[in-house]
C-alpha cells in the first residue's frame, strides 16, 4: 500500500513540474473583459465555463469591406509562400502594440467556449491577459483553436484614421491587408474569423505575427518595415500566437506554409468576413 502511495506522490510532483500551467489554472482573473466589449454586443456573451472570459453567444454582424481590402488573397503558390514569409526574428520572444489602438481579442473553440483572450488599453502598457500578465509573448502566446472562432472589438479613439492602410500577418499561415478612405469617420469595429470554416485542416504551431495600421497612407499597399519607420499616427504590433489543433506536435512555419499552399489556401482570413465599423 505504501508503495502505491509513494508512486502516486511522485507522479503528482512530476505533473507539477512537467505541466506547470495546470497549477496556474486556478489563478483569479484581475480584469473584466466585458468593459472592452461595446454595450450593444454584451448580451451576446456569458461566462459559461467559469474561466473569467466571456463565452460566445453569437458573432458580431458582418460589415462592409474597405475599398482597398484584398478579399482574393494570393493566386499563385509562389505568391502565397512569399506573402507568409518575412524577416521574423525568432530571438525576439516579446510582444508590443504601439499607437492609438485598443480593444479585446477572444478566441473560442468550435462550441463557442473561450480558449484565450487578450486586451490593450491604448496606453503605455503592453498587451495583457486577464491575469495581469503580458500577452502574445513566446512564453504566453495567444492561443487560437484552428477549429474555432476568433472575435475582436477594437477602437482607434481618440484618433480617427483616413485614407488608411493596414496588414496583419502570421508566419507560414496567412497575410491579410486592406484599407479605406473612411469618409464617415469610423473609429470602432467588431469582427470575427471562423478558422474552422476557412482553414483547410487543423494544425498546431507556435507562430510569430506582425501587423500595422497607418493613417493617411493612401491607395498603395502598405509595405512591411521596421516599427519605428511607419509614419504616425499608426498602430504597429508584433508577438506570438499558438494555433492549437488535435495534435500536440508543433508544425514548423515553413512546413506548414507548404502544406497550406498544397491544400489551395490563399491566405485570406480576416478579409473573408468584413468587420462591422462605425463612428462613436
Amino acid at each position: 500500500m505504501r508503495r502505491w502511495r509513494n508512486l502516486l506522490l511522485v507522479m503528482g510532483l512530476l505533473a507539477l513540474i512537467v505541466f506547470p500551467s495546470a497549477a496556474l489554472a486556478q489563478e483569479e482573473p484581475k480584469v473584466d473583459l466585458m468593459q472592452f466589449i461595446p454595450e450593444q454586443f454584451r448580451a451576446d456573451f456569458a461566462d459559461r465555463n467559469g474561466d473569467g472570459i466571456p463565452d460566445l453567444g453569437k458573432i458580431p454582424p458582418e460589415g462592409v469591406a474597405g475599398i482597398w481590402d484584398d478579399k482574393v488573397g494570393e493566386v499563385t503558390d509562389e505568391g502565397f509562400l512569399a506573402a507568409v514569409s518575412g524577416d521574423f526574428n525568432p530571438g525576439d520572444e516579446g510582444s508590443a502594440l504601439t499607437g492609438a489602438c485598443k480593444g479585446v481579442v477572444i478566441s473560442y473553440d468550435a462550441d463557442g467556449l473561450s480558449v484565450d483572450a487578450m486586451f490593450d488599453t491604448g496606453g503605455p502598457d503592453p498587451l495583457m491577459d486577464i491575469y495581469g500578465n503580458q500577452k502574445m509573448t513566446k512564453s504566453n502566446p495567444l492561443e487560437v483553436d484552428t477549429r474555432g472562432v476568433l472575435v475582436y472589438y477594437g477602437s482607434s479613439q481618440p484618433e480617427t484614421f483616413h485614407d488608411h492602410r493596414w496588414f496583419i500577418k502570421a508566419e507560414g499561415v496567412f497575410k491579410d491587408d486592406g484599407g479605406d478612405p473612411n469618409p464617415n469617420d469610423k473609429n470602432r469595429n467588431a469582427g470575427s474569423v471562423d478558422f474552422g470554416n476557412l482553414l483547410p485542416f487543423p494544425f498546431t504551431a507556435l507562430i510569430q505575427t506582425e501587423g500595422a495600421w497607418v493613417d493617411n497612407w493612401g491607395a498603395t499597399e502598405l509595405p512591411e518595415m521596421a516599427d519605428a519607420d511607419y509614419p504616425t499616427p499608426n498602430c504597429v504590433g508584433h508577438g506570438w500566437v499558438k494555433f492549437v489543433g488535435p495534435s500536440p506536435l508543433l508544425t514548423p512555419p515553413g512546413i506548414l506554409a507548404l502544406a497550406l499552399v498544397a491544400a489551395g489556401f490563399t491566405g485570406v482570413l480576416f478579409n473573408a468576413r468584413p468587420a462591422l465599423s462605425w463612428k462613436e
